[in-house]
């Protein structure tokens, strides 16, 4: 039997319960304006996974670009050396970031790894 890495629920105006109810068990974050509520392991997070990556291949997370737009993205933004928010980002990210990019739907990637890489 599989058992599922993430789950996610479209809709929920509820998820502080589901918040309150499992938070000691499991990450439950909200995004995209609260619709779309993520559950995942409790110790699964994007920093933790680009960490294990960069200490793989010896690099240090101060030496990374990340790249981001909603409160799934934060811890990633601060154990990186360089965050970039994607102009539609939650305030929170533009807040922290280093630089803010155009938006997803007007490849902002691209623009800030043409800027700041290449």
């Amino acid at each position: 039997m599989l058992s599922p890495t993430k789950i996610l629920v479209l809709g929920c105006s509820t998820w502080g319960d589901i918040c309150e109810q499992f938070g000691d068990h499991v990450n439950v974050i909200a995004t995209d304006e609260g619709v779309l509520v993520q559950i995942m392991h409790k110790s699964a997070s994007k920093e933790k996974a680009v960490q294990w990556v960069l200490s793989d291949i010896g690099v240090r997370s101060e030496n990374v670009m990340v790249f981001g737009d909603d409160f799934n993205d934060l811890g990633l933004f601060h154990m990186s050396g360089f965050p970039v928010a994607m102009e539609n980002a939650i305030i929170e990210l533009k807040n922290c970031a280093a630089h803010v990019t155009d938006s997803n739907d007007h490849d902002g990637v691209a623009v800030a790894i043409e800027r700041f890489v290449v």
